[in-house]
This record gives C-alpha cells, sequence and structure tokens, in this order.
C-alpha cells in the first residue's frame, strides 16, 4: 500500500471514529431512572431545556423502579450502545445492590460512566427526647451503653446502612441496626417512638429537624455539606469514617466514547447554572460535577470499598 493510500485509509478511520460524536443526538434520548418517581428524577428534570438546547433534542425521562434500582438500570444495560438509552442513577445501584442480589444481573463493568451531577452525604439524626443531643453526647452514651441506640436505614446493605456501620467500626461503637423499605418509613418509625434515630439522605430527613422532631447530630461527607453548613461532619467528631452517595449519567458499555465525551461536555455546562445549583442545595443536594475518566475511577474505588465492608459485615447476598 503506497503512503497516500495509507493516509487515505487512516482519514477514512478517523472519520469513521468521529461520526458517532458529528451525528449525535440525531433523535431524543431516553433517560432512565430506574427509581420510583419523585425521587432522583428531580435532579435531573431542572437539566432538560438547557441539554435539549446544547444537544438539539429532548431528554425523555423514564422512571423504572424494582430492585434497588437493579430492573431499570438492567434495562440500560441490555439496549444499544448508542448513546440513545442512558441510566441516571446513584451508584449504589451499580455497586452495593448487583453484590447484595443472589441473581444480579450484571456487574459495575458493564456500564460507561458519562459524569456524575449530584454528591449527597447521609445524616445521622435521632429523635429529640433522646439523651444525646450532640454527636459528642451520642458516641459518649452508645460507648457506655452498647447495642441500646437503634437506628433505621433504607435496608440491609443499603449504603445508609454500610455507611452507619463503618462508622460505629471506626467509633468502637456497638449500633443496633432496624432496616426498612426505605427512608421515609424509617424515619415514620422514628417519629413513633419504634427506634432511637436514623442514617439516611438528608432531603427526607431535614424537614423533621426543622420542626424539631429529630436533631441532626452529623453527615458522613469529609468537610461540611454545602446546604446544610451548621452540621458537623463525623470526622470533625473525632470519627474518620465518611461516605457520600453520587448520582450520575451512566451508558451501556460499548458506547463509542465521542458519544460519551459530546453528552458530558453538553452536561457540564448545564450544571453550572447558578438557579440549577440553588435549586438543588435547597433540596439539601451539591451539584458536583465529575467528567467521565475520574469518575470511572472513583467508581471503582466504592465498588471495591462497598465490597470490603459488606465482607467485613457478613452481610449475605439475597
Amino acid at each position: 500500500m503506497t503512503l497516500a493510500a495509507r493516509f487515505l485509509a487512516l482519514a477514512a478511520l478517523l472519520a469513521a471514529a468521529a461520526a458517532p460524536a458529528q451525528d449525535f443526538p440525531s433523535k431524543p434520548i431516553r433517560v432512565i431512572v430506574p427509581y420510583a418517581a419523585g425521587g432522583a428524577d428531580l435532579y435531573i428534570r431542572p437539566l432538560q431545556a438547557s441539554l435539549a438546547k446544547s444537544l438539539g433534542q429532548s431528554l425523555v425521562i423514564e422512571n423504572v423502579g424494582g430492585g434497588g434500582g437493579m430492573v431499570g438500570a438492567n434495562m440500560v444495560r441490555t439496549s444499544r450502545p448508542d448513546g440513545y438509552t442512558l441510566c441516571f442513577c446513584g451508584t449504589g445501584a451499580l455497586t452495593t445492590a448487583p453484590r447484595l442480589a443472589a441473581s444480579a444481573p450484571y456487574t459495575l463493568e458493564e456500564f460507561a460512566p458519562i459524569a456524575n451531577v449530584i454528591s449527597i452525604p447521609f445524616m445521622l439524626a435521632m429523635r429529640s427526647d433522646r439523651p444525646y443531643t450532640t454527636f459528642a453526647e451520642f458516641l459518649t452514651f452508645a460507648r457506655a451503653n452498647p447495642g441500646k441506640i437503634s437506628y433505621g436505614t433504607p435496608g440491609d446493605g443499603s449504603a445508609p446502612h454500610l455507611a452507619a456501620e463503618a462508622m460505629a467500626a471506626v467509633a468502637g461503637i456497638r449500633l443496633l441496626h432496624v432496616p426498612y423499605q426505605g427512608i421515609v418509613p424509617a424515619v415514620q418509625a422514628a417519629l413513633g417512638g419504634h427506634i432511637d434515630g436514623v442514617m439516611g439522605a438528608p432531603s427526607v430527613i431535614m424537614p423533621q429537624v426543622r420542626d424539631g422532631k429529630l436533631v441532626a447530630l452529623a453527615v458522613t461527607s469529609p468537610e461540611r455539606f454545602a446546604p446544610m453548613p451548621n452540621v458537623m461532619t463525623q470526622r470533625e467528631g473525632g470519627v474518620d469514617s465518611t461516605y457520600v452517595t453520587r448520582f450520575g449519567f451512566f451508558a451501556p458499555r460499548g458506547t463509542p466514547e465521542p458519544v460519551i465525551a459530546k453528552f458530558a461536555a453538553a452536561l457540564a455546562e448545564s450544571v453550572k447554572d447558578p438557579a440549577y445549583v440553588e435549586q438543588m442545595r435547597r433540596m439539601y443536594n451539591d451539584v458536583v460535577f465529575i467528567p467521565p475518566a475520574p469518575y470511572a475511577t472513583s467508581l471503582v474505588a466504592e465498588d471495591q470499598g462497598y465490597a470490603r465492608l459488606i465482607k467485613e459485615l457478613r452481610i449475605k447476598a439475597q
């Protein structure tokens, strides 16, 4: 083959590689949120207009609940890897959920991370009638009364459960975990006097804190959570255990990198909108954009960390 022929062949290959990004999107993009409506979908519905303007096509958001996020996520996994069917979910749907399901249909490696949008720490909150109203008092009471403080989470092996048990291990305390089918029923159980407190998403817990029914003791983020700057971190309280749950976009493995890069670039611009950032903070969410490569790296680390913790806690897949 002559040099000119080789050059033409290389140019053709480069053009073919660039084509997916140049043509994408040429039709609406379906985004599956693998939870019930009124939850995580609210994080991205405010972005629909700006993304449609940037990409030239609309985003159709569809809620598909079930299996801790696995039902909807699996629909994305089995779709064509062309960028037209994406998943927006918490990372736990791709890390902890499949590890705790005996017949999980996928693993983290079967998805291509696009970008993170929302980061949320968990909050430890107790009933206001308990004999501890600060994190320090909570630790003192827990050390003097092993297993006497009960707390609720969205279920065995859920991210809040793992975060709470990791905190307890570092602090040298023993708590009584009571699993529920979501953080809302756990909060209701606490308000009803059935358990002492909860560990979970601030957006559900904070209304009860504002009403004086629960007391926010600490958050699990490495630094103070911007929407709640007055709530201390566990680390500030001498317990160096940090956990943050992230919500982002994913595509099926094999989706062309130029397509992923184009969607991520549009997303990066949309989430900069100050009005969007403020809206999320009012919902007790923090906007943290993480592009594809570092997002993928952080997910591997998260997956490995949760795997170690699940093993240490001897939580069995069901």
